[in-house]
């Protein structure tokens, strides 16, 4: 179930991709299930924004090395490696950054999705447009 904010700014927003001359906006996806990674990473690219995909925090910062500070948002899942350690990756790579980091948390699991957190919870499967109108609206693009 997606919360009723999020579900708000896709039906009011119309969201374009982006079309930027300067550099695009960096999307950390931390995610463990190939697919739905690999999805995130082809939406998230035809939306016009650079994309990283990690199975953990550990990985997405290992990754970036001295691109770290430009992380513009996070999509994680809530589950990773058959934990519930999605809301503390986040929370890692923002300590590490310093500073916040506009972030979505994914479920599939119905008892998660609505989670009340630190952040936005979108249950799994998602209408990408709900994302697409959350990510443009945090990074202002919308």
């Amino acid at each position: 179930m997606v919360g009723t904010t999020l579900a708000a700014v896709a039906d009011t927003e119309k969201t374009v991709p982006l079309k930027s001359s300067g550099p695009r906006p960096l999307i950390v996806v931390i995610e463990d299930d190939y697919r739905s990674s690999l999805a995130l990473r082809m939406l998230i690219d035809d939306w016009g924004y650079s994309c990283i995909a990690a199975r953990s925090s550990q990985e997405a910062i290992q990754t970036l090395g001295n691109r770290l500070q430009q992380i513009s948002a996070i999509i994680t899942d809530v589950e990773i490696g058959g934990q519930m350690r999605g809301i503390k990756d986040a929370l890692a790579i923002a300590g590490m950054l310093g500073r916040s980091v506009p972030t979505i948390i994914t479920t599939g699991h119905s008892d998660f999705a609505a989670l009340s957190g630190p952040f936005p919870v979108i249950g799994k499967p998602f209408d990408p447009d709900i994302l697409h109108a959350w990510l443009a609206q945090k990074l202002g693009y919308g």
